[in-house]
């Protein structure tokens, strides 16, 4: 079972996106923010992280520059779910990038795709 870390400040968009998302059949955790994120990360070795930008103590590019400065956690494949459009990036910090409200069965099939990317070993 894949696992996805939900990584977001609002309770209403966390609780409906693990429903969906365990009823896709993946194991789902939670964390509130981008420092709360990493510790996740770093114990759970998620297959797949979907972020909030704007959040409180770690932003969504704070936490995806953590990710990305580290060989353990690098390659994990991000997704950028944000109500508003962040800076444009200068080095790679996320994969995809879909703004809020965005029909759930894009997020599935960006996550999807994102899996079967990163398992071939063919995402960038």
């Amino acid at each position: 079972m894949e696992t996805i870390l939900l990584v977001d400040d609002d309770a209403r968009i966390l609780a409906p996106l693990q429903i969906l998302l365990e009823a896709e059949g993946y194991r789902v955790l939670l964390a509130p923010d981008g420092e709360a994120a990493g510790g996740v990360t770093d114990c759970e070795h998620p297959d797949l992280i979907v972020t909030d930008w704007m959040m409180p103590v770690l932003d969504g590019i704070g936490f995806c520059r953590r990710l990305k400065a580290h060989s353990a956690t690098a390659a994990i494949p991000v997704v950028m779910l944000s109500a508003a459009v962040p800076p444009v990036q200068t080095e790679p910090l996320w994969n995809a990038l879909l703004r809020k409200p965005t029909p759930i069965a894009n997020l599935i099939e960006v996550i999807r795709s994102l899996l079967v990317q990163s398992k071939s070993g063919k995402l960038h």
